[in-house]
């Protein structure tokens, strides 16, 4: 058999062998003083939220509020890049009353040789939080950010007592 026909075989194999990989959204805190990846992708809101910290800090009792912010992210190895998809909770807008489902700004990037991106700026994506990170208890409730390879785009689900709702907003991966 030819190297040309055994290559025209494979090429098809190998390309639909790239499936959609998917993550949940994982809550992580980052220093607002330190230079670090979430501070990075949210530099323009850090100071207003290292202003609200340190005001927190100046309050009775509050001298022991860390300088803190949280973000819900994910992340995904793309082409040798590093994407990125961090939910900040500062600035969150309540869903309706409906407990642990907020609308939050939201960013894609991509990072790739200490260069940052974004590639998708998302003003009020609806996501699940939880104030606990466990995986089991937050197992039936959870947003789930899927990259498909195939198209290159970003896309999101929130899931809800096994339940799958898919979001409309999606972010092309270049």
């Amino acid at each position: 058999m030819s190297a040309a026909l055994i290559l025209a075989i494979l090429t098809p194999l190998s390309a639909s062998a790239e499936q959609a990989i998917s993550h949940r959204l994982v809550a992580q805190t980052f220093s607002l003083t330190d230079s670090n990846l979430q501070a990075r992708v949210w530099s323009d809101r850090v100071p207003e939220m290292l202003k609200f910290r340190k005001y927190l800090q100046s309050t009775p009792g509050g001298a022991d509020k860390p300088l803190v912010g949280v973000v819900y992210t994910a992340s995904f190895e793309v082409e040798r890049k590093q994407i990125v998809v961090s939910v900040i909770s500062n600035n969150c807008a309540n869903a309706g009353g409906v407990p642990n489902l907020l609308f939050c700004p939201t960013r894609v990037v991509s990072l790739s040789g200490g260069k940052l991106e974004v590639l998708g700026d998302i003003p009020d994506l609806l996501v699940t939080v939880s104030e606990g990170d466990a995986l089991q208890s937050s197992a039936r409730k959870a947003t789930i950010v899927t990259y498909d390879p195939q198209i290159h785009q970003i896309t999101f689900a929130n899931v809800d007592g096994g339940e799958r709702t898919e979001l409309p907003q999606k972010v092309v991966v270049r």
